[in-house]
């Protein structure tokens, strides 16, 4: 799942002796564990909705698809609640619509019901509370930022353990429509969680830079990025999807099957972590990319058939796309930022966002076409597999290429580097941000780190609506030069965060 807000121009930051900045990240935790558990857990709802109203494959996906769609998408249409309202409004919004949505499922009568019901309303609720969680706990943290995001994104797969296995327990007691009645209640949660997200003090509110940018678009990796991402959101949205179906065929139980989707969960848990903890370059190292994105990709694709004939087989193979799921957010999160730049990821993430919407919308309805004529979930894992192996070939080959754009290809009137940094020292030229790949670009090339030389920038100004804050508190002087600011400092209120 993709968490895509924009940045503000200027964010307030918390001292960093306020202890109640960890409050907020806590809040954020819990918004992320109840969002994303209950979203992910489609694939216990498809089994359940099925069987309720005797509908294919085809028809009922509709409604798990849906919600993703409209998750991802409300998340960069309705940006500008967080812009204009602040974060605390946009949580408790989505958890009060979130809310509506599931205790209205528990009137339906036709599966077109939870289509506006469980897709649409829940959806967009879900949108409006999962991103500006996320944006809060940036606006707080001065230093430490990214262990805090650490701890909301581990939210995430705590919520994929955590909610197949309560959904079924309060399927036994209380069956499908008292079990969407109490989620309702628990959604009711996001509304406190909103509540502590106070503004800071002399917050201000600024409108939000357009998406609607074609630049993004102009870079041909990026390009690549998009397909690859596109392709990655279809294939993990038909093994959500279908696992507990597929499983259940091979002659699992509902029970078994249901663990198989907290299994996920602890895999994906467990790969964010490791790779949390061995830092971000290590997400982009020839070796990393090429064992976790390709290795995994041809394991998942090529053995399924063979892991899901016994329960531990199955066991297996949600081990190994919960580990390869866990890796992929780190490693397109950080190369989304190392290929763009600061002045164009809020651009780019919003392009990779729809991705992932469009993939989520298709993925289901698809292979539920395709159950329909073959009536073999092999085959849809075929499928599924596939598209993630895809997905990793391309971004395999977007990581060997290690091309550093050209600056005249993003400035028509073809100017030098040479000029740009004598009109720099001169304090009379223009701003010029150029999206460099990260490994290639510390001081003009062949080096590595997490410094992004940022030339020029005026006092106040933001770069691509990112505030531009060093460790010190300061922002970049319009007299200082070129001002080497650590990509750790710089406040972006856009977070990617996939499942």
């Amino acid at each position: 799942m993709f968490v895509v807000t924009t940045v503000n121009r200027s964010l307030p930051m918390a001292r960093e002796d306020d202890s109640w900045r960890w409050v907020v990240a806590i809040a954020a935790f819990l918004t992320q564990f109840i969002v994303c558990g209950i979203t992910y857990s489609l694939g216990v709802f498809h089994v359940v909705f099925k069987d309720t109203f005797y509908e294919s494959h085809f028809e009922t996906s509709w409604v798990g698809s849906i919600l993703l769609y409209v998750t991802a998408l409300s998340s960069i249409m309705f940006r500008f609640v967080t812009s204009r309202f602040g974060s605390r409004v946009s949580v408790i919004l989505g958890g009060l619509l979130a809310s509506a949505g599931l205790g209205l499922c528990m009137l339906a009568q036709e599966l077109f019901h939870l289509y506006l019901c469980f897709g649409l309303l829940t959806g967009l609720g879900f949108g409006l509370a999962c991103s500006p969680s996320i944006v809060a706990v940036e606006r707080y943290f001065v230093h430490g930022r990214s262990q805090a995001l650490s701890v909301v994104v581990a939210g995430i797969g705590a919520g994929i353990i955590t909610f197949p296995v309560l959904i079924r327990q309060l399927l036994l007691r209380f069956a499908w429509r008292g079990t969407m009645l109490i989620l309702s209640g628990v959604t009711l949660n996001l509304c406190v969680c909103g509540m502590v997200m106070k503004p800071l003090r002399h917050e201000k509110m600024i409108p939000l830079r357009s998406m609607l940018s074609c630049v993004p678009l102009q870079h041909p990796l990026f390009d690549g990025m998009c397909l690859a991402n596109l392709f990655w959101s279809f294939g993990s949205t038909v093994i959500y999807m279908y696992l507990p179906s597929y499983a259940m065929a091979q002659g699992s139980t509902f029970e078994a099957a249901v663990f198989l989707v907290s299994t996920v969960g602890m895999a994906s848990f467990a790969s964010r972590a490791i790779f949390a903890f061995m830092g971000p370059n290590s997400t982009l190292d020839e070796v990393t990319s090429t064992l976790c994105s390709l290795g995994l990709g041809v394991v998942i694709t090529g053995i399924s058939p063979l892991l899901f004939k016994n329960y531990m087989g199955q066991v297996a193979y949600t081990l190994l796309f919960g580990f390869y799921s866990g890796f992929w957010t780190t490693f397109l999160s950080q190369a989304s930022r190392e290929l763009l730049g600061p002045r164009y990821v809020a651009m780019g993430n919003g392009y990779l966002s729809l991705m992932v919407a469009l993939g989520a919308l298709c993925g289901g309805p698809l292979t539920g076409l395709l159950l329909h004529h073959e009536n073999d979930f092999k085959v849809a894992f075929y499928l599924g597999g596939a598209c993630l192996l895809w997905s990793s070939v391309v971004m395999i080959l977007l990581k060997l290429q290690r091309c550093q754009p050209r600056l005249e290809d993003f400035h028509p009137d073809k100017v030098t580097e040479a000029s740009i940094k004598a009109k720099n020292l001169s304090g009379k030229g223009d701003d010029y941000h150029v999206p460099l790949i990260l490994g290639e670009m510390k001081n003009g090339g062949g080096g590595s780190g997490n410094s992004v030389l940022l030339s020029t920038v005026a006092s106040g100004e933001s770069v691509g609506g990112t505030s531009l804050t060093s460790r010190n508190g300061r922002t970049g002087g319009h007299n200082a030069g070129s001002t080497v600011i650590n990509s750790n400092d710089i406040v972006v209120d856009n977070v990617i965060t996939c499942v």
